[in-house]
């Protein structure tokens, strides 16, 4: 079979959930192969193109990663083109605003899911606006590897905050730096690390920064392999997620896993996982609600060892053992 989607090259391994599958299917005794590591979006489609021609004996079955936005012209002409070579595909639809983006292009997206064999997404909350639409969508909730985020919680910092994803305007990171600034004056020595590449918004970040006066209170680390990130969940006191969208939330798992309790936006999938007050906090998206409630965990310890312990059992939920079967059933009925 052949996955389909941004499947980048790290050091630990082949990146992302693609990535991951990949890997899993694998040793499940799968012919498996995968397009595409280039990172530029022309470049990845046209190398996915080239391949599911040229290389068409190699795979039977195509497993397409979907996440709308501009990723979707790729996944349109790749289910164009294997609809003409008579390939199966399962579609998983990924990325948290997919549901604007089918909402904008409602024609378009029918006719490329319409060809579709199959199609699922971890996400319930994308699951029932896609039924709505009259698609017929299985839920298959994303995994981690637990092994890479053990449970430790007694080397941390006392007022350090981590907030991990990439510099985008979809995960809000203006909103990690405001709250810094809300909780300055009640903790003066509130630290915050920010972890991950620029997609576009890093510059007006750091004059954010210096224009607030917090280049003392806040980190800019650029990205961190996956297996290392346990080392900061581990370190410090608080994650924080400021994301306007969430499709499934495979940081907040990773981060819950390792027992860092998580301060988050209520949004997309994460309300379907999460529950508030028992193993996450939910915030409004304002600065000053942020900071009320990391406010809660630096002063209740009972609080945070509930919510630290809590994370760790729901993290412990998404794991590769818990979802095979859900691949393995669809891969083997096609």
């Amino acid at each position: 079979m052949l996955i389909v989607g941004p499947v980048f090259n790290t050091p630990a391994g082949p990146g992302g959930m693609g990535g991951q599958l990949y890997l899993k299917l694998k040793v499940e005794g799968y012919v498996v192969c995968k397009k595409s590591a280039i990172r530029n979006k022309v470049g990845r489609m046209a190398d996915t193109v080239v391949f599911v021609f040229f290389q068409r004996k190699r795979f039977g079955i195509i497993l397409l990663q979907s996440f709308g936005l501009l990723a979707f012209v790729m996944e349109d002409a790749v289910s164009q083109l294997a609809r003409w070579l008579g390939k199966p595909m399962i579609f998983t639809i990924r990325g948290g605003a997919f549901h604007e983006f089918y909402a904008r292009n409602s024609n378009w997206c029918k006719r490329v899911l319409n060809r579709a064999n199959q199609i699922n997404t971890p996400s319930r909350f994308l699951q029932n606006f896609l039924k709505n639409q009259g698609f017929s969508v299985d839920y298959i909730p994303d995994f981690v590897d637990l092994s890479r985020f053990p449970y430790r919680r007694n080397i941390t910092n006392p007022h350090a905050i981590l907030w991990v994803r990439a510099f985008h305007d979809i995960y809000h990171p203006e909103l990690a730096i405001d709250t810094i600034s809300a909780l300055r004056n009640q903790f003066p020595n509130v630290k915050l690390t920010m972890v991950g590449p620029d997609m576009g918004s890093q510059k007006a970040c750091e004059v954010l920064i210096a224009e607030k006066g917090l280049q003392q209170h806040i980190q800019l680390t650029g990205p961190v392999p996956n297996d290392e990130l346990h080392e900061y969940y581990h370190t410090h006191r608080v994650y924080l997620n400021t994301t306007r969208y969430e499709s499934f939330g495979v940081a907040l798992v990773e981060a819950g896993a390792c027992g860092i309790p998580c301060v988050s936006t209520e949004v997309g999938e994460i309300p379907y996982i999460w529950k508030n007050e028992e193993n996450i906090l939910f915030s409004e998206r304002l600065p000053e609600a942020f900071a009320a409630q990391i406010s809660r965990i630096f002063q209740d310890a009972d609080l945070e060892r509930r919510l630290s312990e809590s994370a760790r059992e729901n993290a412990s939920k998404f794991t590769w053992e818990n979802v095979r079967h859900h691949w393995i059933n669809i891969i083997e009925k096609l």
